[in-house]
């Protein structure tokens, strides 16, 4: 590809990442602020992201037109640049050890100023800054690379550092090696920046751009990991709570005074934020194990027994033994119940639950309802003893 057409491909690359990475900005805040690590991170980040917006070519020419110190344009983005590497530097500081803002935007603030005054003194007449106006050998290059790579290579050391140690979170580990390929991604730029200072080849010069999106894009997608990972969490217990709905509606019609409020409708139910949908979910499930106590009352521990043994006896796969052997006796219970028979206190329904935890419990739930479609459960009969107490019970009510 002709440098020309990379420049162009690279422009393109940037500013969908740039509009990208902004738009993830704006929807991580409102969560990100809650945590001091976290906010402090999405600082960093929107330093980054200021230093790649103010280097996109539309951006650039509003601040040649708008601002006076804008128009020693190169100037004022490096001067933004030097910024951003504080905002990422302040980030590890604060990380490793307590923050020493001083420390930090202390020797931002000489190192814009000795920016200004080399421009002033070298190229007092330039209208921006480029490598015609300040020679490769003049310190303003020297002194603005070393000021980016002092905040990115530590920040991409450190989300590399915690991302390897967080083995066990998955989804936190790839979003922190995200942003440390985003940050190494950033130094590889002045890199470049250097070696193009010195060899002035045309090709690494139409490679800024393309290096530039790449970072952004890297951003968003280090970014943006929570935003995912939220949006997956409100779809499955969306679609839990949809699939749950025909037996928590079996069960609450049997048992109406376990519910709390007006039900939702099934539709209703599943629209709303994240945290509405999970608490629905929340309530659907401790509403249908509120149910399952009382209706075991409907059976005796020998019906649960039998159903054991019926259902053991077919070849099912094992995890599906436990909600067949649950959607056996729940069936003879609701049969009961609609009978009218009178509930005895059954021991087993002093047992604790097996399974711990909303996830666990809202699978192990959904897997009592499709075993209620099962040969094994539908085929389920009362042992003959059982149904002359079941009739016997309700005769004498």
């Amino acid at each position: 590809m002709h440098p020309p057409s990379l420049y162009v491909l690279g422009e393109r690359v940037e500013l969908l990442g740039a509009l990208a990475l902004w738009l993830v900005i704006v929807l991580r805040w409102p969560t990100a602020r809650r945590s001091h690590q976290q906010k402090m991170l999405l600082i960093a980040v929107i330093g980054i992201t200021g230093s790649i917006t103010v280097y996109l070519d539309p951006v650039t020419a509003v601040l040649n037109s708008t601002f006076t110190f804008a128009e020693s344009c190169g100037l004022f983005m490096n001067a933004w640049g030097v910024l951003s590497s504080a905002l990422i530097l302040d980030f590890v500081l604060a990380a490793m050890s307590r923050r020493h803002p001083w420390l930090v935007y202390g020797p931002m603030v000489v190192t814009i100023g000795a920016l200004i005054v080399l421009n002033g003194t070298i190229a007092p007449h330039a209208g921006c800054v480029t490598t015609e106006a300040v020679p490769w050998y003049s310190p303003f290059w020297w002194l603005l690379v070393a000021a980016h790579l002092v905040g990115t290579i530590p920040c991409a050391v450190l989300c590399l550092r915690y991302g390897r140690q967080a083995r066990d979170d998955r989804p936190l580990r790839t979003g922190l090696l995200l942003l440390a390929a985003g940050f190494t991604s950033s130094s590889v730029f002045w890199a470049v920046v250097l070696a193009f200072l010195l060899a002035r080849p045309a090709w690494l010069g139409a490679l800024f751009p393309l290096n530039i999106g790449v970072t952004a894009w890297l951003m968003t997608a280090g970014v943006c990991m929570p935003l995912a990972l939220t949006v997956r969490r409100a779809a499955r217990n969306a679609s839990a709570l949809w699939c749950l709905h025909p037996l928590w509606r079996d069960l609450t019609e049997a048992v109406p005074h376990v519910t709390l409020e007006r039900p939702h409708t099934r539709i209703r139910a599943v629209l709303g934020g994240p945290q509405a949908i999970h608490l629905r979910l929340y309530r659907q499930v401790i509403e249908i194990r509120d149910v399952l106590l009382i209706l075991k009352d409907y059976v005796t521990p020998e019906v649960m027994e039998h159903a054991r043994r019926h259902v053991t006896s077919q070849e099912l796969p094992e995890e599906q033994i436990e909600p067949a052997i649950t959607a056996c006796w729940l069936r003879a219970a609701l049969l009961a119940k609609t009978a009218a028979a009178t509930p005895r206190p059954n021991p087993l329904a002093t047992e604790r639950p097996t399974h711990d935890g909303l996830r666990s419990e809202t699978d192990f739930l959904l897997a009592v309802l499709r075993a209620r479609t099962l040969p094994v459960v539908r085929s389920f009969e009362l042992p003959p003893d059982a149904r002359t107490h079941h009739a016997s019970a309700t005769t004498t009510k």
